[in-house]
């Protein structure tokens, strides 16, 4: 199984804000709780924006007691104010949740998704993606733990 899969994937997001956007993500994730993972990826947001230009943003933070690390991808067309540093809206949203114990992987996956979500042609597959098994299926090419 791929690291993201078709459950956590929001193709239509409506969220009005970056923190509407982030709880839409949180209650994707039903086996943990929702309250939780705004905790800790809110706190991450007030030292700086994780919205990394390009229409990109990957909120992130480590998790106690989280078993496996999670991730989880809404779409959003109109794109949101995500104090991304450049200032553009964000149309693409990724939430990476790592145990608290996982310094190495959590510091590989955020500079592999980074790297995947800077490829132009990435976010238009993503965007002209038609389920969320094809957004899937892009990831599952993309973006591998070694």
């Amino acid at each position: 199984m791929g690291l993201l899969t078709a459950e956590h994937i929001e193709l239509d997001s409506q969220a009005c804000s970056k923190r509407a956007l982030i709880t839409e993500l949180a209650n994707l994730l039903t086996s943990i709780d929702a309250d939780a993972v705004m905790e800790v990826v809110m706190a991450r947001e007030q030292l700086g924006s994780t919205g990394i230009g390009h229409g990109v943003a990957i909120p992130h933070g480590r998790m106690a007691d989280l078993p496996t690390l999670m991730l989880a991808l809404a779409r959003h067309r109109e794109g949101v104010d995500f104090d991304a540093i450049d200032e553009s809206p964000v149309h693409i949203v990724v939430l990476l949740l790592v145990p608290d114990s996982d310094d190495r992987q959590h510091l590989e996956l955020l500079a592999q998704l980074a790297r995947s979500l800077q490829d132009a042609s990435f976010r238009q597959q993503i965007m002209q993606a038609e389920s969320r098994d094809a957004i899937a299926a892009l990831f599952d090419d993309k973006v591998h733990l070694d």
